[in-house]
């Protein structure tokens, strides 16, 4: 992927982008944050982070997680997380079910 999203605000940021704001961080002994809205990056607060974004209706947020749950092998989450935010307009969300249904993963056959 040519870009990442930060969970705290669901923003996408190109990987150069983000590579050289961490690498400043690190020079500087600055507290890694998120460069839009600048809450604390962190492992801990990420679960946290994204489900409050999903709550909120973001759509980027919910396919998202659907990558997440995707990954771990949970097809049927990730397909619930995928049609929500497809119906809200996520175009990521709606290459990721054609992908779905084409493989037959985690769908009706």
């Amino acid at each position: 992927a040519k870009s990442t999203m930060q969970a705290c605000c669901s923003k996408s940021i190109c990987r150069g982008c983000d590579v050289e704001t961490q690498k400043r961080e690190l020079e500087e002994r600055l507290e890694n944050k998120c460069p839009f809205c600048r809450e604390p990056v962190g492992n801990k607060l990420w679960r946290k982070q994204i489900m409050k974004r999903i709550e909120a209706n973001d759509p980027v947020a919910m396919c998202r997680e659907g990558v997440e749950q995707y990954e771990k092998g949970d097809h049927s989450s990730a397909f619930g997380y995928y049609v929500k935010a497809a119906e809200l307009g996520d175009i990521d969300a709606h290459y990721r079910l054609s992908h779905m249904y084409r493989d037959r993963v985690g769908v009706e056959k």
